[in-house]
């Protein structure tokens, strides 16, 4: 039964207010984040939520609570960046919250890619629900994409059931991270390495190879300038079979992978419940990842030094032809002091902050 639907305008308008809500919640923990909007049959947005992190309201729920007005028997709309789920976990499902709700109309963004909770739109059509993806009622397209660009890592690391992996080459003009005597801090100013430290707060693991540990003795933590660390912090790995010496900072801090095979390491990662993992070094960690074609996004810090020879910060990747070259979209360009950040995707959503 299809039940009166507000103007599209109002579907845009609160679709484009249900992804702002929707970046209000964390970016880690393993849940997408999403923002819904209950709106009146007029179009009147009527209530926002959003999703808080694993274990408390969807963002559904959230909006429902949220409504104070006293609408009747009005059909009232559910606006939401990401299908509703359809299976109990932490919280029930949101198709059993919007149906006791009496909501008529769901419109959402996003299908749900997570088989075990996936189909709530459908569930909701058997329900007697005008369930409908918002791309089927000319929503506007670029309000569509920033939806889809909220939940878009989370999505592609569901359906590839590994991390979303960022890598990080912090490099000189030529090309090198490092000189020929292995000397490397810093290539990059305090900038750069102030802006490096605030995207390890907005990701899960950080993933460090035993060579870069052995040479750097890093903490693989998110500080900042003055040396307090982001109340978000990564969960530091190590990656290779070398042992780290028990005088090392991350050493009985950090656990070992004592393996080579990065793509194992992504997919427990996501098992985990990690979505965003970052890549911080060395080059054959990086160089390995980038021929296996594990990295979703490449930041890359242009130091603006010459060396003439050293360490590469991409070492070979096998390529003989340019028309096998691995290419990437850009998507930031950033200047820092000096230095230059370029952020690129491979393909989905980024992690850079603004």
């Amino acid at each position: 039964m299809a039940h009166s639907m507000p103007p599209k305008s109002a579907l845009t308008h609160a679709l484009a207010a249900a992804s702002k809500a929707a970046l209000q919640g964390p970016r880690t923990g393993g849940n997408p984040q999403v923002g819904c909007a209950i709106l009146s049959p007029a179009g009147r947005i009527l209530a926002m939520g959003y999703h808080r992190g694993a274990g408390s309201a969807h963002a559904e729920a959230d909006a429902l609570t949220n409504l104070k007005e006293d609408t009747g028997s009005a059909p009232l709309t559910a606006v939401v960046t990401l299908e509703p789920c359809n299976h109990s976990g932490k919280t029930p499902p949101c198709t059993r919250a919007l149906i006791e709700a009496g909501i008529k109309n769901v419109i959402w963004a996003v299908d749900d890619p997570n088989p075990k909770a996936a189909g709530g739109g459908e569930y909701l059509k058997q329900q007697g629900i005008n369930a409908r993806r918002a791309d089927e009622l000319g929503v506007d397209e670029s309000v569509l994409a920033s939806a889809r660009a909220v939940s878009a890592h989370w999505v592609q690391a569901v359906r590839c059931g590994r991390a979303w992996t960022i890598a990080k080459v912090a490099q000189t003009l030529d090309g090198y991270c490092a000189a020929q005597d292995g000397s490397s801090q810093w290539i990059t100013n305090r900038l750069s390495r102030a802006y490096a430290h605030r995207i390890r707060s907005r990701v899960d693991v950080i993933i460090a190879g035993t060579g870069t540990v052995l040479a750097d003795n890093p903490q693989l933590t998110a500080r900042l300038a003055d040396g307090r660390k982001f109340p978000q912090q990564p969960r530091p790995l190590i990656i290779g079979n070398r042992e780290i010496p028990a005088d090392f900072y991350l050493a009985g801090k950090a656990e070992q992978a004592r393996t080579h095979d990065l793509k194992a390491v992504l997919e427990s990662c996501y098992q985990r419940g990690e979505i965003f993992a970052l890549l911080e070094g060395g080059p054959t960690l990086i160089t390995a990842a980038l021929k296996a074609g594990l990295v979703d996004e490449l930041h890359v810090y242009l130091a603006p030094r010459l060396l003439g020879a050293g360490h590469k910060g991409i070492g070979d990747l096998g390529i003989t032809t340019l028309t096998n070259s691995l290419d990437f979209s850009l998507q930031q360009v950033k200047e820092l002091g000096g230095d230059v950040f370029l952020g690129l995707e491979k393909e989905g959503a980024s992690c850079l902050p603004g």
